[in-house]
């Protein structure tokens, strides 16, 4: 299954979870903007914390990098 992307800090980043449940994931290039996303401030902050990171998921009410 694709995943949707989004991009944080200048770099796409694929999201696995944390993104509305309207949004087709199945279609292979979605690209969200940041009202697609929950806590979007907080995805940014995750990836300032990690910045070698191309993946998260949104786990127990916060962004964590996947991969």
């Amino acid at each position: 299954m694709a995943c949707p992307k989004i991009e944080v800090r200048g770099k796409r980043v694929i999201l696995l979870s944390g993104f509305r449940d309207t949004v087709d994931a199945a279609r292979p290039q979605v690209v969200l903007d940041e009202a697609d996303v929950k806590q979007a401030d907080e995805l940014r902050q995750s990836a300032r914390l990690h910045p070698d990171a191309v993946a998260f998921g949104y786990v127990a009410g916060r962004w964590v990098p996947a991969a």
